[in-house]
């Protein structure tokens, strides 16, 4: 005996393809607390492996541009704000980091 009718079952699949997604996107997002510490990694001469790619590559997609012109203060002003989400880390390690990869073109 089939316990779900047709509507039901196109509900759960949806539910299901929904759920897929949201993991998805979370699993490929960055967050500020990785990139923190794989910036700080850089500065200090650790690469980090593979791992620490997409964090990189993440800090440095962070750019303004104004008329397709790369605005440095602005740039460092975002990825300010980017690395100020991670509530643990010590101010001072992003600083270091922005003093040295702040204005800097991805």
């Amino acid at each position: 005996m089939n316990t779900f009718n047709r509507t039901q079952r196109i509900a759960f699949a949806g539910l299901l393809l929904w759920l897929g997604v949201i993991a998805y996107a979370y699993a490929g997002e960055t967050d500020a607390c990785t990139v923190t510490l794989c910036m700080y990694g850089k500065l200090t001469g650790n690469s980090g492996g593979a791992d620490c790619q997409s964090a990189e590559k993440k800090f440095f997609s962070i750019e303004v541009k104004k008329r397709g012109k790369f605005r440095p203060q602005p740039t460092f002003d975002a990825r300010k704000a980017f690395l100020g989400r991670c509530e643990g880390s010590d101010p001072a390690y992003s600083d270091m980091i922005l003093d040295t990869f702040g204005k800097v073109r991805g």
